[in-house]
């Protein structure tokens, strides 16, 4: 079946490339009153070239200094437009994905959307990157105050990416013992890497407290923390009506785990043999 999805132009991709490999002193040049695609496919370069210099053009002008590149400019040999794939943000984000894999994944998502929207095209998406900007315009922010928080923004997604990268990685390195993991200390793992590998619960202990975690594969089955909620709210903890949650503290309300009423040790024993008793009495299909 023929691939469909709408390829870069690679002269432009050739150009940007060829800017990223320019040392310094280089410079960047994006059109006056900047919308969503000018203010993030500058911020992104800002990013990428930090001592970079950023100029603001009106949006007919030609840039020929072989050391400038024009994002979201359509006119002269140093323009990077992006019309094939809908937007520059699209075409600079997709020269990435051989050169900076994670930095590529990570912003994929906003530049399909760039992609569709500086194209005209509707976006269903909950938070669209052009509104942003025009709320940025609206609240006073003038063109370089709008990319500075466009960087803040990519700057935020791509080290969320990386992190969760590395968590991912560390996730390998969790036991997990009859569908139990353990997480303690400072050790920050997303749930969903341990549950990926087979978790069916996740035991925390931090300076937060202790939580309890359970997996939406047990959740379906009809199992919940619900039931263990007259063993966990007489001693103050709190068990999520839905049942996916149980905890003693928390990020937004840190409590000692000393005064949970349990010792790790104890949930651990307790939570397996609560999951030991559901297997025996239901065995699951998927284990």
């Amino acid at each position: 079946m023929p691939n469909t999805k709408a390829q870069p132009d690679k002269t432009e991709l050739d150009r940007f490339h060829a800017w990223l490999a320019t040392e310094d002193p280089i410079s960047i040049a994006t059109h006056v009153h900047v919308d969503a695609d000018a203010a993030f496919s500058a911020a992104l370069l800002c990013l990428l070239k930090p001592k970079a210099a950023l100029v603001f053009v009106p949006a007919d002008a030609v840039i020929e200094d072989q050391r400038t590149l024009a994002v979201d400019l359509l006119n002269g040999p140093r323009a990077v437009k992006g019309l094939k794939v809908g937007s520059a943000f699209g075409l600079l984000v997709h020269g990435l994905k051989g050169i900076d894999a994670p930095v590529y994944k990570a912003l994929k998502r906003w530049a399909s959307q760039l992609n569709k929207t500086d194209s005209g095209k509707g976006c269903h998406d909950p938070v669209v990157l052009a509104e942003l900007v025009s709320a940025w315009r609206y609240s006073g922010l003038d063109d370089a105050a709008c990319v500075q928080r466009a960087k803040e923004l990519i700057h935020g997604k791509i080290r969320a990416a990386r992190s969760n990268a590395k968590q991912k990685h560390q996730a390998k390195n969790i036991k997990i013992n009859d569908g139990v993991a353990v997480l303690t200390g400072d050790v920050r793992i997303r749930k969903e890497h341990l549950f990926a590998r087979g978790a069916k619960v996740i035991v925390r202990e931090s300076e937060c407290g202790h939580c309890l975690l359970l997996s939406k594969s047990m959740l379906k089955r009809g199992v919940t923390l619900q039931t263990l909620a007259p063993l966990f709210e007489p001693r103050g903890w709190f068990v999520h009506p839905d049942g996916f949650l149980a905890c003693y503290g928390s990020v937004k309300a840190p409590r000692d785990h000393k005064k949970s009423g349990f010792k790790l040790g104890e949930l651990v024993l307790l939570v397996t043999t609560w999951l030991n008793s559901i297997e025996q009495a239901a065995p699951s299909q998927t284990l």
